[in-house]
């Protein structure tokens, strides 16, 4: 089903706590380009990876469970029925409304032509309002940038046709659902992420795992680098095997420790600039150069999964960091999930 909106006749309904400002991990010193995201809110976030995941990033009915303990605070905007599919978590309500919540992705870099695209604020949190198909298609999202290796989308739509119902409206709802849910499960937003979901990838995670699975080439494509199946090159490391995706733009080389000595047995690379911050609930380490930045984040049993972005475009190079991890947030999410 195509995803398409328009944002006209749709508000910006703000409110909640104020935003919490945070920063992107981006140089201090000016020799090393920082990221500035796009005013249309297409781009890569700007913001601190320090949240936990606010619902569980399974997709299908075992990702929904948490339907039930928000139907209370659905009850105001009409609330008919919910149900667990494989494209989200879904509410119908009256006049042949629907809406679907996943959490399942992360707060990425959109470059397809979109009819839409613009910045949006509710309960304190940016996102982005988008459509990629033009009318007469009706189809409204939202996507809120929540600070977790996952970001909320809400997509809402009329339940009979992706021709039917007033795209407006659909905008209008979009937002209400979105309220409701980072209200209910985002900490910044006052809520409580939603009972049994899965912060971390389990302890075995990374046994036998074949590293351009783990780092796979539909990860890198996350941040531009399109080299396709063929194109990973896989290679070994001292702390372990190693994964490369490369193309014109820029190379992503992934890698996780055969140890479990932590970011203590990682050793940076000379002469970067390093900065040590959370990745979700888990310890990280950014070690950037002009060029280029690492993110080396320290799983439960004391591994490490490393994402290295080394731009090779001009364009690329203010784009490092924030390219870095959200390839490593996609990684993440596999491996949470058990899906690669």
């Amino acid at each position: 089903m195509a995803i398409a909106l328009l944002l006209t006749g749709c508000s910006s309904a703000v409110d909640g706590k104020a935003f919490r400002e945070g920063s992107a991990p981006g140089a201090s010193d000016p020799k090393y380009p920082k990221y500035q995201p796009p005013a249309d809110g297409s781009g890569f976030s700007d913001q601190v990876l320090d949240q936990p995941l606010a619902l569980p990033v399974t997709q299908g009915e075992e990702g929904c469970g948490w339907l039930e303990s928000v139907k209370t605070e659905m009850q105001p905007l009409g609330l008919v029925s919910t149900k667990g599919v494989l494209s989200g978590c879904q509410f119908v309500f009256p006049g042949n409304k629907g809406a679907q919540v996943h959490a399942y992705n992360p707060y990425g870099w959109i470059t397809q032509e979109s009819a839409v695209m613009e910045p949006v604020e509710i309960a304190g949190l940016k996102g982005r309002t988008y459509a990629f198909d033009p009318e007469p298609v009706t189809f409204c999202s939202v996507n809120m940038d929540v600070r977790a290796y996952a970001s909320i989308a809400v997509d809402a739509y009329d339940v009979n046709s992706d021709e039917a119902g007033n795209r407006a409206e659909h905008c209008e709802l979009a937002k209400k659902v979105a309220e409701v849910v980072v209200k209910k499960f985002v900490p910044l937003a006052g809520g409580t992420p939603a009972q049994g979901t899965v912060q971390e990838p389990g302890p075995d995670a990374l046994a036998n795992a074949d590293i351009c699975e783990v780092v796979k080439f539909t990860h890198a494509n996350y941040a531009g680098v399109n080299a396709g199946r063929e194109g990973a090159q896989k290679g070994e490391s001292p702390l372990g095997p190693t994964c490369t995706h490369e193309v014109p733009y820029a190379k992503v080389v992934g890698m996780y420790t055969s140890g479990v000595g932590g970011l203590e047995a990682v050793p940076p690379k000379a002469g970067a600039e390093v900065r040590n911050e959370k990745f979700g609930s888990l310890k990280a380490r950014y070690e950037q150069t002009a060029e280029t930045c690492a993110l080396s984040v320290q799983l439960g049993n004391g591994q490490v999964v490393q994402v290295d972005f080394i731009g090779k475009k001009k364009e690329a190079m203010s784009r490092t960091c924030v390219s870095a991890r959200l390839v490593l947030s996609v990684s993440m999410l596999a491996l949470i999930t058990g899906d690669h």
